[in-house]
């Protein structure tokens, strides 16, 4: 009887940290369908051989990330980065982190406001007005509740993600194979022959920040075995959910990767929307996404301000303050559109993160996880 309370709290811990990983990552520009359309949809059917490069990097990267703080003892962010770049380009890694932070709080302002804008007609300024204010609310007010609960938010973020693409794919399968047949771009946004190549290489490097998020809760992983298997759970989780929403909308490939219609900023609700999905998926959609979003800003805004506390030793005074700032540079930036947040910010971002954590991590991190077992 004692060995399955180990078991059932060993899975319970498992899941724990593999949703983390997931969350750290669906949410935002991902969660609107932006993210993988520009990533992956973009190549047509070539995208299908980019989903697959991604799924193999976002579980195997996590197994040596986890491995890492496993047996070095670092599960906090700092010391797991400062171990494997050193002191100097750590500071750079903090600044491009944060700019990272930034660019994705303002995906989630202008996601909402193109909502509104789409849903009920608001002036785009009027929408990103709105969010502002809500999302100051939401992080005075609900911060700790939202944090509490973030691996269930998950949960129902992953189940009602999986539901709109799933439906939309099985409505729209006609217009899916045709895309798949016809639609073949290998240099995609990139403009090289590899771009199909490239593309998921990039858009895993930005996102590996989810590895220190999820190294944060991972200190109950006791075995190389456990760490596999909570890093399988997040990988696997993360890729099946970047296959259905490149599937979802590689049917309306025309209207995705043009960013002269509002489908470019919002995917995965028009798509919904054009292929006739029952309204109450679509109002389900609609209400998750706006949870989704600002849940993960509340997290966000949550990291920068106790990195702001940590440096100042401890001054919690200073939380509405840099609040403040960073939704109000958010939302700034905001004004120029979720797709270009997307397809500019976060691809200049997207080498940043390739050259100071993912090719560590890769290196140093996968050379020093094999010396220390043999």
């Amino acid at each position: 009887m004692p060995q399955i309370h180990v078991d059932v709290a060993s899975s319970t811990v498992k899941l724990s940290v593999g949703l983390t990983y997931v969350g750290s990552i669906a949410a935002g520009a991902f969660s609107t369908g932006v993210e993988v359309v520009h990533f992956f949809t973009y190549f047509g059917s070539l995208g299908l051989f980019s989903v697959v490069i991604a799924a193999v990097l976002f579980t195997l990267f996590p197994i040596i990330g986890l491995e890492y703080a496993r047996l070095t003892g670092f599960y906090d962010y700092g010391r797991l980065v400062k171990s494997l770049i050193g002191e100097v380009p750590y500071v750079l890694f903090e600044l491009v982190y944060v700019a990272l932070v930034v660019l994705f709080i303002s995906a989630v302002m202008a996601a909402g406001s193109q909502l509104l804008t789409s849903i009920l007609g608001f002036n785009p300024y009027y929408g990103l007005a709105l969010m502002y204010l809500v999302s100051l609310l939401i992080v005075i007010l609900g911060r700790r509740v939202v944090l509490s609960s973030e691996a269930s938010l998950t949960t129902v973020k992953v189940s009602i993600i999986t539901l709109a693409t799933l439906t939309i794919i099985y409505l729209s399968w006609g217009r899916v194979t045709c895309s798949m047949n016809h639609v073949v771009d290998p240099s995609g946004w990139l403009h090289n022959p590899l771009g199909f190549i490239e593309s998921p290489i990039l858009y895993v490097s930005y996102n590996l920040v989810g590895i220190p998020a999820m190294a944060s809760v991972a200190q109950d992983l006791s075995s190389r075995r456990d760490v596999v298997e909570a890093s399988l759970i997040g990988g696997l989780t993360l890729s099946l959910m970047i296959t259905l929403e490149y599937l979802a909308t590689l049917g309306y490939y025309n209207y995705a990767t043009n960013p002269s219609y509002p489908f470019a900023n919002l995917p995965i609700y028009y798509a919904l929307v054009y292929s006739r999905a029952p309204y109450i998926l679509v109002i389900l959609y609609v209400v998750f996404l706006y949870i989704a979003l600002l849940t993960a800003l509340v997290g966000n805004i949550n990291s920068i301000t106790y990195r702001v506390e940590v440096a100042l030793k401890g001054r919690r005074s200073v939380r509405p303050a840099v609040t403040i700032t960073v939704l109000t540079v958010a939302t700034f930036i905001a004004i120029s559109g979720l797709y270009n947040i997307v397809s500019v910010g976060y691809t200049y971002l997207s080498y940043a993160f390739l050259a100071l954590f993912t090719v560590p991590l890769a290196s140093v991190g996968a050379y020093r996880v094999f010396t220390r077992n043999h």
